[in-house]
């Protein structure tokens, strides 16, 4: 019903603001990465659990073969989410999130060896455009060099975990089962290397504020644990087309929500911001040609 998929919509625009909003909470709370990441986990972990006892689901039976898969995926997504909050903490929320929409061009290199398939002329070409924006952004803004790199780094591992991520679903195992592992072995694996390489487990893992520990609620609970399910359940009117623009938007909206926050602490150069757009454009020009090319399948068929 077009009443359903206008709800649905205007719920996934908020479910990305959500999203854009965790680098927010993550340049405010006085932890390390280390620190936000393990309660982050650990939070979402308890609260997709709870839903999942109380919906009575059963999701314990998983093959050994898909549980390797989830076991990587685990790991790669609380290293991903370790450099991107390190990014924001060395080098701010407009920069981290500017590397960050570089995905797409990373996913055109990367994901053909995972899939098997020939790498595609266009996919190279609006990478390349992502390259040019990458390139003009990091000579506007050298001096952040080190953060840029953390920032790549953590792009690259959300294209590996959400390659991980494809197989898995593809393969018939649920979302809320991918979620609900993923999230105790990335956060078991967070407290083994914490607790075994680090020596400074309680100094890493303590809350001095109470301000920090409501926003680290606020990160585990509203922003990762209930944006996660609620985003499985709105696509269900929407297009694959109309959810993957949508996300895109997300470093939008958290750019606009650090000039909000932050002022001039977070004003960049003009050429920083036209990096960016070019980025954003060849985003959206992929997103475009996908689509056109799935309406020709289908006319054709």
């Amino acid at each position: 019903m077009p009443k359903d998929r206008n709800k649905d919509l205007l719920h996934l625009h908020f479910l990305v603001f959500l999203w854009g909003f965790t680098s927010i909470l993550g340049s405010i709370i006085n932890l390390s990465p280390l620190g936000i990441v393990w309660y982050r986990m650990l939070i979402a972990f308890i609260i997709v659990a709870s839903y999942i006892f109380y919906k009575k689901i059963n999701l314990f039976k998983i093959s050994k073969k898909h549980l390797n898969k989830i076991f990587f995926a685990g790991g790669f997504i609380s290293l991903h989410w370790v450099a991107f909050f390190y990014a924001i903490k060395i080098s701010g929320v407009s920069i981290t999130l500017s590397i960050m929409a570089s995905g797409a061009f990373i996913a055109s290199i990367i994901e053909p060896f995972f899939f098997n398939r020939k790498i595609s002329i266009k996919e190279l070409f609006f990478g390349l455009l992502t390259l040019l924006g990458l390139v003009i952004i990091l000579d506007a803004e050298f001096d952040q060099f080190y953060g840029i790199s953390i920032a790549l780094l953590a792009a690259i591992l959300s294209v590996i975990f959400t390659i991980f991520n494809s197989k898995l679903v593809n393969s018939g195992v649920s979302a809320l089962s991918i979620t609900v592992y993923e999230l105790l072995i990335g956060w078991l694996l967070l407290s083994f290397y914490i607790f075994t390489w680090t020596d400074q487990f309680y100094d890493i893992i303590w809350v001095y504020d109470l301000n920090d520990l409501i926003l680290l609620l606020a990160l585990g609970s509203i922003c990762t644990a209930y944006a996660h399910v609620v985003s499985v359940r709105v696509m269900r009117n929407l297009s694959p087309f109309s959810f993957m623009l949508i996300i895109n938007l997300e470093p939008i909206y958290a750019i606009i929500l650090s000039l909000i926050f932050f002022g001039e602490n977070e004003l960049m150069s003009t050429q920083f911001y036209l990096g960016l757009i070019l980025i954003l454009l060849s985003v959206f020009l992929d997103a475009l040609d996908k689509r056109r090319n799935k309406i020709n399948k289908l006319k054709l068929n």
